[in-house]
């Protein structure tokens, strides 16, 4: 297939198509418009015409090949719309793989994964490796390992598994969003995300422990990390804590975004009146109002070495399983401020 004919198919220019696959940051054109595009790349193997790019640099080109194929396993979700940061590392992957001729030719949940096994009716799987965003619960891990010859993990706590690892560790992240707090004069400081078996749960624990913040358990509240969880959690903490902390540690944007509207449906200001942050920086959180100060991941890196390291091993240029530990950088912005008490007639 062509770049004109994946531009007919989804109803745009050729140039778009091209900027579409060559923006850094996959900030070109409307996110329906990237996906459609990516989704029709995707259906019909697209490989870019690298003979053209190197003639236009000068260089001697070589006949177009597909050195393989990849696929990309959600762990965290049924799709990536639930999942805007896995959503962003996903899209970092296809462009990466793409460019190196490894092009993403399967996507899936690991959940629709498990029901076709519990169906019977696990199709074939026919590419030389995958990258897996997210944690894995034991059972998927092995059926991962029966699927996949060669895998990779991304991800932010790290698995028990003979796999590649490339990590952005949750645990310093919310050790650094905790720390900002605390610099700020906040002492009583919620939490919002999932608790169990959570690398950034336990990590509030211990920083809350470590600096003698408020350890009151009305502070504590469980939800999962995606945008309806984070607006029901975000109810629950106004009902139950009294008084209102000073500040809420989300375990990730998608929560926060959430959580502030709630938290304005109830007449609260933020920052004024509570403070609000968490990890990831995906791109919506620079959008909202008022833009959310977090913990970024670097998602474009995240991607390019998965997919770097999975064409590693896939030919055999290592064979010892490594952990590839990734830095995070706090995001000052506009959502985190000096507490200047606390309030009492917000409406739940």
């Amino acid at each position: 297939m062509t770049l004109k004919e994946i531009a007919a198919e989804a109803g745009v220019s050729p140039s778009t198509v091209s900027r579409i696959i060559n923006s850094p940051d996959d900030s070109f054109a409307r996110k329906e418009v990237r996906d459609r595009v990516w989704s029709i790349i995707q259906k019909h193997g697209y490989i870019p015409n690298q003979n053209a790019r190197k003639l236009k640099l000068g260089q001697s080109g070589g006949t177009q090949t597909i050195s393989g194929s990849l696929a990309v396993v959600l762990g965290r979700g049924e799709n990536l719309d639930d999942n805007p940061f896995f959503a962003q590392v996903a899209r970092a992957i296809e462009q990466e793989a793409l460019s190196l001729s490894f092009p993403v030719s399967l996507s899936y949940s690991i959940f629709a994964a498990i029901k076709s096994t519990i169906n019977a009716n696990l199709p074939d799987i026919q590419t030389d490796g995958a990258i897996v965003l997210g944690r894995l619960t034991k059972p998927a891990i092995d059926l991962l390992a029966r699927r996949h010859k060669t895998i990779v993990y991304v991800g932010r706590n790290i698995l028990d598994v003979p796999w590649d690892q490339i990590i952005c560790d949750g645990y310093e992240a919310t050790q650094v969003a905790m720390k900002h707090l605390v610099n700020n004069g906040h002492k009583r400081v919620a939490y919002l995300g999932e608790t169990e078996n959570e690398t950034r749960f336990t990590a509030y624990q211990n920083f809350v422990a470590m600096h003698g913040l408020d350890t009151d358990r009305s502070l504590i509240c469980s939800c999962q990390h995606n945008g309806e969880s984070g607006y029901t959690g975000a109810g629950k903490l106004l009902a139950a804590a009294h008084p209102i902390p000073t500040a809420v540690y989300c375990a990730a944007d998608v929560i926060a975004i959430a959580a502030l509207r709630r938290f304005r449906e109830a007449r609260i200001k933020i920052p004024q009146q509570l403070s609000l942050i968490s990890i990831d920086n995906i791109e919506l959180s620079g959008y909202v109002s008022p833009m959310l100060t977090t913990v970024g991941m670097p998602i474009i890196e995240l991607g390019n070495i998965a997919v770097k390291t999975l064409i590693d091993r896939i030919n055999k240029r290592h064979t010892i399983p490594m952990k590839i530990y990734l830095p995070n950088t706090l995001i000052r912005r506009e959502s985190v401020a000096t507490p200047h008490g606390y309030v009492e007639d917000y409406i739940i």
